[in-house]
């Protein structure tokens, strides 16, 4: 990753709202952070605005006329309020438009989020937004030639809580060696983010979260330079978080208060086999974020991976866990399902068929 390109300097935005990067891999506590962030009365912090928007698949805004771009950004508003989680507050697609157009930029991603969550923003009275679109991984350099002052919390987990929590989820893998993977090639760029623009990035350990929230908090504050607010550890009393339980499971806990014993389940709930598949694979990147390994390199040298087989059986997971979870909660996965359908769209609406 590289540290940007000074010639980009002129071209960088003005930020009358301060954008803020949570950065973390799924399954990693990003919404209970999330939650904390939007519930600073200076942040507006929704679930992901952007994400209806497929950006690596379609034409570049800026090779799209002006009728083109106004139906892309009605297009990602529309996908969002129909979404499961849909816009606590209304904002306007000529609005999001009239901000896009006053950008003045070679159009790109970034105009459409920072369209978005602008006036998403100022709707809500904001100074700040923070914006946790999953798709940051892929283009962080970018964020900062485009903005002057983008600002990170990087959000990392033990790596094997978060494969066990992938087994109870229904997103993305289920299999540990796949997950692993993801968030050994994730925290590689999260470490390269820390080194060349640590002034810049936040780290924040969800264990130390739970371990001491206030103070966590607090820190996060101080980096985002705001005043701390005691109210954003009542999170879960807001009706924000209370709509995000109610609209799938994964998100059940966002009513409750911070869970201070939720890490290291994987001692007692991870079997030793895939354990030391994660360690295996992620070692390097668990001591360099500070947590203790429970196999030494020399232990793990004679143990073999096998990806074909992991693949075999994660297909198989894949089908029993699905149709479960169509079972228990066949609302939520026909949101999901629609959500997948209106990318497909976007994709053939503004890829292929331009």
């Amino acid at each position: 990753m590289s540290s940007g390109n000074p010639d980009n300097e002129s071209k960088r935005v003005d930020e009358r709202k301060q954008p803020i990067m949570l950065l973390s891999t799924e399954r990693s506590g990003s919404n209970l952070v999330r939650s904390i962030l939007n519930t600073h009365p200076s942040i507006s912090a929704p679930h992901p605005l952007e994400t209806a928007y497929p950006w690596q698949k379609v034409v570049p805004p800026g090779d799209m006329g002006d009728r083109q771009a106004y139906k892309l950004l009605r297009d990602v508003l529309i996908n969002k309020n129909y979404s499961f989680h849909p816009l606590e507050s209304s904002i306007s697609v000529d609005d999001v438009y009239k901000k896009y157009k006053s950008l003045a930029q070679n159009h790109s991603l970034f105009d459409v989020q920072k369209s978005l969550y602008d006036v998403y923003a100022e709707e809500e009275g904001c100074s700040a937004w923070a914006s946790k679109y999953p798709a940051l991984w892929d283009c962080l350099d970018d964020v900062f030639d485009y903005y002057k002052n983008p600002k990170f919390v990087y959000l990392v987990r033990d790596i094997r809580d978060v494969v066990l929590s992938f087994k109870t989820s229904n997103v993305g893998k289920y299999h540990p060696y796949f997950n692993a993977k993801r968030w050994c090639d994730e925290q590689t760029k999260g470490a390269e983010l820390l080194d060349q623009h640590g002034e810049s990035v936040h780290l924040l350990r969800y264990k130390d979260l739970l371990q001491d929230p206030e103070s966590v908090v607090k820190d996060v504050c101080d980096f985002l330079d705001m005043e701390y607010d005691e109210r954003m550890l009542y999170y879960y009393e807001t009706e924000e978080a209370k709509a995000a339980s109610e609209s799938a499971e994964v998100f059940k806990n966002l009513t409750s208060p911070i869970m201070g014993d939720n890490y290291d389940k994987f001692r007692e709930q991870l079997p030793e086999k895939e354990t030391k598949i994660t360690e295996k694979i992620a070692g390097n990147m668990l001591t360099r974020f500070g947590y203790e390994r429970m196999y030494t390199k020399n232990e793990l040298d004679g143990f073999e991976l096998d990806e074909e087989e992991y693949r075999k059986i994660d297909k198989k997971i894949t089908r029993k866990e699905t149709l479960k979870h169509w079972r228990n909660s066949p609302r939520e996965q026909i949101r999901r399902q629609t959500t997948r359908s209106f990318a497909g769209y976007m994709i053939l609406r503004y890829g292929v068929f331009r």
